[in-house]
């Protein structure tokens, strides 16, 4: 891709983002580095992906972030770098300032993880995560207890600290709740009436 917009002179006019959407999936033989798990879990391993931005003459080589960033500050990004104006409301935050090299402020927020498994290994449950600042709650299983981590001490998760911590669990589990019900208003698939009665074998 890189390639092939050196060779058609669009380089300069395009923004590319490499990422991806989960952390590596350990039964395929991915490495994660020393991060705990892999694909498909609420651990580092399974949340947290490398990625990179080109945009020649706008982005300086060697540009690093230190924001914590979501898959879903990518549409203002893009939105901003094309000079359309970003809705309203959005979940997402854009961080090109920080890409081009300029100050931009970066208020701490609380980021939320899910995943909904429709198999036998959630039974259709979800697992969650949030994370504000360098605390962490989650729940890697619908049917195990919550997890607390502080990733800046224990960044490979190996201390559970929900014992140690209550009133920061608390602080966390309020947050998770609050963004639970809000994702429960959205339908990730057809109401049961709407769909075919189940075919008995």
């Amino acid at each position: 891709v890189l390639g092939a917009l050196d060779r058609t002179g669009l380089a300069q006019n395009t923004l590319v983002i490499f990422t991806s959407d989960n952390g590596g999936q350990l039964s395929a033989g991915a490495n994660n580095g020393p991060w705990r798990a892999g694909k498909g879990t609420m651990y580092e391993g399974g949340l947290r992906v490398p990625a990179v931005a080109r945009w020649p003459g706008k982005i300086q080589p060697g540009t690093q972030l230190n924001q914590l960033l979501l898959s879903m500050d990518l549409f203002p990004t893009v939105l901003e770098a094309a000079g359309v104006e970003v809705p309203k409301g959005i979940d997402g935050r854009s961080f090109l300032g920080a890409l081009l090299g300029k100050s931009q402020p970066w208020p701490q927020r609380p980021l939320y993880f899910v995943r909904r498994e429709g198999g036998l290994a959630f039974g259709g449950k979800t697992i969650e995560a949030v994370r504000l600042g360098p605390w962490k709650l989650l729940q890697n299983s619908p049917y195990a207890p919550l997890e607390l981590y502080n990733l800046k001490h224990d960044p490979r998760e190996q201390r559970n600290l929900a014992r140690q911590a209550p009133k920061k669990l608390r602080q966390l589990a309020a947050l998770l709740r609050r963004q639970i019900q809000q994702g429960g208003r959205v339908p990730w698939q057809p109401p049961a009436s709407q769909k075919q009665p189940a075919k008995l074998p």
